[in-house]
C-alpha cells in the first residue's frame, strides 16, 4: 500500500513540478536561469514530494480551521451575542452535529468521487482498483482525523470545553464518516445507484442541515442536544463503529465495480476532456441571439458602424458592443446580487449591533472582494472571442501597453459602478436603520470600497497580460496564475483576520492600489510583448 501511495504522489507531484517549470522558463530574465535539465531530475521531485506531504496536511488543518470557524464558531458567537442565554461551546456543537453528520455524509463520498487523479491512476497507470482505493481512504481518513482533531481541540477549549473534548468530537465525526462511506458502497452494491448523484437528496440534506445547524438557534430554542456528541458511551460506540468499518473497507472486495462508475470517460462529472472544454469555451463564446440586426449586417460584412474612434480603441469598443451579454450579465448579477445582501446585512447587524455597523461590514469588504468585483470572466471571453487569433502576430503583442490600459480603464468602470452601488446601499440603509457611523468612518468606507475595486481591476487585467494562463481549450494552466491569486487572496483574508481600523484598512487598500498600478504598468510596458501569447 506504501508502493502504490508514493507513486500516485510521485506522479501528482511530478505534472504540478514540470508544469511549473515550463512556465517558470518562459518568464523574462527569470527563465533563462532554470535549466531544462530540472524535467528530468528526480532527486530534487522526491525531496519535493516529501513537502508536499506536510503541505496537504497543513492545508487539511487550515481548510478544516476555515471550516469549523466560518461555518459553527463565528455564527455561535454571533448567536450568543443576541441571547446570551445560549451556551456558546453548546451552539458551536449544535451547529457542527447536523453540518458533519447529515449533510456531508450524504454529498461527500470519497469512493464515488470523480476526480482525474483516479482516472489516471486506475485507467491510464494501470493501479489495481482495489489498491488505489485503499490507499485513498487510509491517506483521507488519516488526515480528516488529525485535521479535525487540531482544530476541533483549538475551538473547544477556546469556548470552555477541553483539548480531550475536542479530539473525542474528531474521532466521532471520522467514525461516522468512515460509516457513511460503507453505507453509500452497500446502496451501490445492491441498487446500482450512487447517492452523491442524487440532485434531490443532496439538497435536500444541505437545506435540511442548514436549518437545524441555524435554524433552531436562531429562534431561541435551547442547543443543549449539541452535547450527545460529548456523551461518553455513545462516543465510544460511534468510535468502535468506525474502526471495525475501516477493517471492513479494508477487506472490501468490490472497490473496481465503483471506481468504474466514477471513471467513465464519457461521465460529465469527471473533470477532464472535451466536457470540460466545452462547457468553458459555450461560457465565453457568443449567441446568435447576442446580435442586433445591426449587427448582423456588421458580421456579414455588408457595413460597418460608425464610430469616433480607430486602432485599438476602436476594437475595443466593438468588442464590448457586441459582446454585451458576457460583459453586462455577470455585472449587473453580481449587482443586484451584492446590493440585496448589503441591504439585509446592515439592516440584520442593525437589529442586534451597537450602532457600528457599517465599521463592523468593512472588515469584509476585503475578503469578499473576490467574489463581488468582476475581472476574470472577462479576460477568458477577451481571450477565446478577441485575443486569441490576433496573439499569433507580432504587432499586437508589441501594442500590449496601449489595449491593457483601454480594457483596463473599462474593467475598472465596472467595478466602480458595482463599489458606488454597494456603497450608496450600505450608507442608505445605515442611515434608515439609525446605524449611520461618524463622518470619517464613513468617509475612510468609501474610500475602501473604491480603491478594492480599483484595485482587483488591476489585479485581473494584469494577471492576463503578464501570465496569460489560458490555454486554446480555455484551461488555465499556469501554476504561477494560482500562486499570485493565492498571495492577494491571502493578503485579503490577514485584513479580515487581523481587522485593523477602517481608516487604516482605507489607507493600505489605496497604498496597494497605488503600487500595483505603478508596477504593472511598467512591467506590462516592459515584458508584455513577451508574456501576452498563446501557451
Amino acid at each position: 500500500m506504501l508502493k502504490a501511495y508514493r507513486l500516485l504522489l510521485d506522479v501528482s507531484v511530478s505534472s504540478f513540478l514540470n508544469r511549473t517549470v515550463y512556465y517558470l522558463r518562459r518568464l523574462p530574465l527569470v527563465g533563462r536561469a532554470i535549466p531544462e535539465s530540472l524535467y528530468g531530475s528526480l532527486e530534487w521531485k522526491r525531496a519535493i514530494a516529501w513537502l508536499v506531504l506536510i503541505a496537504q496536511l497543513l492545508w487539511a488543518v487550515l481548510n478544516k480551521g476555515i471550516y469549523l470557524g466560518l461555518m459553527a464558531y463565528m455564527p455561535a458567537m454571533a448567536i450568543n451575542e443576541r441571547n446570551p442565554e445560549l451556551h456558546s461551546l453548546e451552539l458551536f456543537l449544535a451547529i457542527l452535529l447536523p453540518l458533519s453528520f447529515l449533510t456531508a455524509s450524504i454529498w461527500n463520498a470519497r469512493v464515488f468521487e470523480p476526480k482525474r487523479d483516479k482516472y489516471v491512476a486506475v485507467k491510464l497507470l494501470r493501479i489495481s482498483a482495489t489498491a488505489y482505493m485503499k490507499v485513498t481512504l487510509t491517506m483521507r481518513y488519516t488526515m480528516f482525523f488529525l485535521s479535525f482533531a487540531i482544530m476541533l481541540a483549538f475551538f473547544m477549549a477556546v469556548l470552555g470545553g477541553t483539548v480531550i473534548e475536542g479530539v473525542l468530537v474528531a474521532a466521532v465525526i471520522t467514525g461516522w464518516r468512515l460509516l457513511a462511506e460503507l453505507t453509500h458502497l452497500i446502496v451501490f452494491e445492491h441498487t446500482g445507484k450512487i447517492i452523491i448523484r442524487s440532485t434531490i437528496l443532496v439538497w435536500s440534506s444541505i437545506v435540511a442541515g442548514g436549518a437545524l445547524a441555524y435554524g433552531l438557534p436562531l429562534l431561541g430554542v435551547s442547543p443543549a442536544y449539541g452535547r450527545v456528541l460529548l456523551y461518553l458511551p455513545l462516543v465510544l460506540l460511534v468510535i468502535a463503529s468506525g474502526l471495525t468499518v475501516a477493517l471492513m473497507l479494508a477487506r472490501y472486495k468490490r472497490y473496481p465495480e465503483a471506481v468504474e462508475s466514477a471513471t467513465r470517460r464519457d461521465d460529465p462529472l469527471l473533470n477532464l476532456g472535451q466536457f470540460m472544454a466545452d462547457s468553458r469555451k459555450a461560457e465565453v463564446s457568443m449567441k446568435t441571439d447576442d446580435l442586433t440586426e445591426e449587427e448582423t449586417v456588421l458580421a456579414d460584412g455588408a457595413a460597418l458602424p460608425r464610430a469616433d474612434s480607430d486602432g485599438y480603441d476602436y476594437l475595443n469598443r466593438l468588442f464590448f458592443r457586441r459582446h454585451r451579454r458576457l460583459v453586462r450579465k455577470p455585472l449587473w448579477n453580481r449587482l443586484a446580487i451584492s446590493v440585496s445582501v448589503s441591504a439585509l446585512a446592515v439592516s440584520a447587524l442593525a437589529l442586534i449591533g451597537d450602532g457600528a455597523t457599517l465599521t463592523e461590514l468593512a472588515r469584509f469588504v476585503p475578503y469578499f472582494a473576490f467574489s463581488v468585483f468582476v475581472g476574470e470572466k472577462l479576460c477568458r471571453a477577451l481571450f477565446y472571442n478577441c485575443d486569441m487569433p490576433l496573439m499569433r502576430y507580432g504587432f499586437y503583442r508589441q501594442a500590449v501597453r496601449k489595449h491593457y490600459v483601454l480594457r483596463l480603464a473599462r474593467l475598472s468602470g465596472m467595478n466602480l459602478l458595482l463599489s458606488v452601488a454597494v456603497g450608496a446601499v450600505l450608507t442608505i440603509t445605515a442611515w434608515f436603520t439609525g446605524s449611520l457611523p461618524d463622518t470619517s468612518e464613513l468617509i475612510a468606507l468609501w474610500i475602501l470600497l473604491l480603491a478594492m475595486a480599483l484595485l482587483i481591476s488591476v489585479h485581473h487585467m494584469t494577471v492576463y497580460y503578464l501570465l496569460q494562463p489560458y490555454t486554446t481549450e480555455m484551461n488555465a494552466r499556469n501554476p504561477l496564475f494560482f500562486i499570485v491569486n493565492m498571495m492577494l487572496s491571502a493578503i485579503c483574508a490577514v485584513a479580515f483576520v487581523i481587522s485593523p481600523p477602517i481608516a487604516t484598512l482605507a489607507v493600505i487598500a489605496l497604498t496597494l492600489l497605488l503600487l500595483y498600478l505603478v508596477i504593472a504598468l511598467l512591467l506590462v510596458s516592459r515584458f508584455g510583448a513577451v508574456t501576452f501569447r498563446i501557451k
